[in-house]
């Protein structure tokens, strides 16, 4: 069941303009760079990696990062 589910995030990561290396580390497609996920500052391996719902943002996955993002997705909608 895992490798099912790596196959389908590396097919989702190759839409929105990303690849994956031999060691699971997210990189851009066209600037080449790692992927550094916006809430916590640290690189993305795939493993590890969220996509969320509705948008290109990939997250690490972490009970911190993932409530960082959403309390700031909500102040965003409310204010």
């Amino acid at each position: 069941m895992k490798t099912l589910i790596s196959k389908k995030k590396k097919a989702l990561m190759d839409i929105l303009g990303y690849y994956i290396d031999e060691n699971g580390l997210i990189y851009n497609k066209e600037t080449k760079k790692e992927h550094i996920c916006p809430v916590t500052k640290d690189v993305v391996f795939v493993e590890n990696a969220s996509i969320l719902p509705g948008s290109t943002v990939i997250i690490n996955t972490t009970d911190l990062s993932l409530s960082e993002y959403f309390t700031e997705f909500f102040e965003k909608i409310l204010n």
